[in-house]
């Protein structure tokens, strides 16, 4: 089956905080992008999307197109933050359903 529309990562990240909302999370965008001429400062690996639960548990979306795929930081980051407890998810573009929001495991 192929793509119906080429989702951008700014559309992802609107679906992604539009259903994190949904389930109840308090969330937003991250900047955690180099600036030329500036020392990176960020944490490498960590997620578009941070936020938490009523609960106070953290939660944590990476957003990846169709042509994205996780590095290795993000992987490493995302198992630690799942493996810790957080809540941890993956907003992509899937050939079946379009747009997804699937759990970090």
């Amino acid at each position: 089956m192929t793509l119906q529309k080429h989702y951008t990562a700014s559309d992802l990240t609107k679906y992604a905080l539009r259903e994190l909302s949904l389930l109840g999370y308090t969330v937003w965008r991250a900047n955690n992008i180099a600036v030329p001429g500036r020392k990176f400062i960020g944490r490498k690996g960590m997620s578009d999307i941070i936020g938490y639960d009523k609960s106070g548990v953290s939660v944590w979306c990476e957003v990846k197109t169709a042509n994205d795929k996780l590095s290795t930081e993000q992987i490493v980051f995302l198992t630690m933050a799942a493996d810790a407890g957080c809540r941890c998810y993956i907003a992509m573009q899937d050939k079946e359903y379009g747009v997804q929001l699937k759990n970090w495991s």
